[in-house]
């Protein structure tokens, strides 16, 4: 079977050897990456997708399904690894009455939406056969608010590239780091801190930050690009990934890439960081908002290093094991296999 494939994050010359398609082993499907004719932004610096980003998501879709219009040879099935592109390639399934099976992986919302945009989120994403969540939690939220069935939702891990540490940790100006701006708690972060007076750098949208008291020991920065985050990444003495929600996954990308550089973690207890963080092993959970929690933990991390060596060794080893492309290959080809099956047995009723 082909499959169309629509990521934000190949504009031109993109493959999808390069992505988790690639690590299947032996390769059974073949896989054609769909350009995206916009700039992806990462770390979803933004507080609302726009109606000029809504039409960019939209034209994605359509060119994906344009493209597999050409495809003669054998059936096409599509995967989505970005919630607004399963939006849209629901929405013209649902509309053409297409039976293309879509695989939405990379399912993770910020937040659930009532109104109008509730509405037209549940009358696309009905058009979905199967949906890939990276928390637990979400499988019973995304059922519950698109009325549909639990087993249409599957938990894999998140997955990012395999990375390689590079610089070590800045031993002669050393910092705390926070990096990201989806669901972030940083008012927590800043009253956690001010007594410890760390040097620090938040990496945040402007909205993110909006209203709060930044001490003199807090930097504000945005606008950096990936290299620029990793490389603070990297010479940071303590990673702090503050998180207020507790409905779906935030934070994911930003925690697992500290994990990758084998990086001492100090993370909120939600759903984008029980499935992935052991307590007291891989990095420290604090409860969410926990002001005391977060102080101390921040603190035990700065004065031993020891423990953030210990820590952040583990933290690199599980994360290569659990967290790469090449690890949840497995469950892509799994889940594509299912999808096959089912197209399979349609046309034998047809």
């Amino acid at each position: 079977m082909h499959w169309k494939v629509l990521t934000p994050w190949w504009n031109s010359g993109g493959s999808a050897d390069d992505w988790i398609p690639g690590q299947i082993s032996p390769p059974t499907q073949h896989f054609d990456v769909v350009p995206a004719p916009y700039i992806h932004d990462p770390y979803r610096s933004r507080k609302n997708t726009s109606t000029k980003q809504w039409c960019d998501y939209l034209l994605h879709a359509l060119w994906g399904w344009l493209t597999a219009l050409r495809v003669r040879e054998e059936p096409v099935g599509f995967v989505t690894a970005f919630p607004q592109l399963a939006v849209t390639v629901g929405l013209i399934k649902r509309v053409s009455r297409s039976r293309a099976p879509v695989l939405a992986w990379c399912y993770n919302m910020g937040k659930t939406y009532e109104g109008l945009k509730g509405r037209l989120a549940r009358f696309s994403l009905r058009g979905i056969d199967l949906f890939v969540v990276h928390s637990r939690k979400e499988i019973q939220t995304y059922s519950e608010w698109l009325g549909l069935p639990p087993d249409r939702f599957v938990f894999v891990p998140l997955s990012v590239a395999l990375i390689e540490r590079t610089k070590p940790e800045d031993e002669d100006n050393p910092f705390v780091l926070a990096m990201g701006t989806a669901n972030r708690d940083y008012r927590s972060l800043i009253d956690a801190l001010e007594p410890l007076e760390y040097p620090t750098i938040i990496v945040a949208g402007e909205h993110a930050m909006a209203g709060l008291h930044v001490p003199k020991n807090v930097q504000i920065r945005s606008g950096l690009t990936i290299h620029e985050c990793h490389d603070l990444c990297e010479r940071a003495r303590v990673n702090v990934i503050p998180v207020r929600n507790q409905t779906t996954a935030s934070g994911q990308v930003t925690l697992l890439e500290a994990m990758m550089f084998g990086k001492a973690i100090v993370a909120s207890r939600c759903p984008g960081t029980e499935d992935y963080v052991q307590d007291g092993v891989t990095g420290v959970l604090f409860p969410p908002g926990d002001i005391v929690a977060l102080r101390e933990a921040i603190r035990a991390l700065w004065t031993d290093s020891a423990l953030r060596q210990r820590l952040g060794s583990a933290a690199r080893e599980y994360a290569v094991y659990n967290f790469t492309f090449r690890s949840v290959a497995p469950h892509m080809a799994d889940l594509i296999g299912r999808l096959e099956a089912g197209a399979r047995a349609g046309r034998k009723r047809d």
